[in-house]
């Protein structure tokens, strides 16, 4: 069962900001889609690393991938609507919002590495 766990921690990491950006600029649509996108991380994902279990670095990967697409949709959306002001320690400014693009250029980089480290290593394996 620590495919689920692995996989929840992703969803609520990745998808944990969207519901507070929701809320922040009163769009209940962004919290619920935020919510419903780690939820379906979290069931779609598990079941993946329960089916391909000598695959995992490569559903890993995938699976950051998603999470990272979906989460520069989101904050696509979110980020012209958030207000000016705010605090930057309680992620309620748009500085805090405009820090999370390293972050994700970040993440897709190391879901691409998993992706291909896992399938190019594999290669000279029967």
């Amino acid at each position: 069962m620590t495919a689920y766990g692995s996989m929840l921690g992703i969803a609520l990491g990745g998808f944990t900001w969207v519901v507070v950006a929701g809320n922040l600029i009163h769009k209940p649509v962004i919290g619920l889609g935020g919510a419903v996108a780690g939820a379906a991380v979290w069931w779609i994902g598990g079941r993946a690393l329960l089916r391909y279990p000598a695959r995992r670095a490569t559903v890993m990967g995938i699976v950051i991938l998603f999470v990272v697409l979906v989460d520069w949709a989101f904050l696509g959306a979110v980020l012209p609507r958030i207000p000016e002001g705010g605090s930057l320690y309680l992620g309620t400014s748009r500085s805090a919002y405009t820090m999370l693009q390293p972050i994700l250029l970040v993440g897709g980089l190391v879901g691409t590495a998993l992706v291909l480290w896992d399938l190019l290593g594999q290669r000279g394996r029967p």
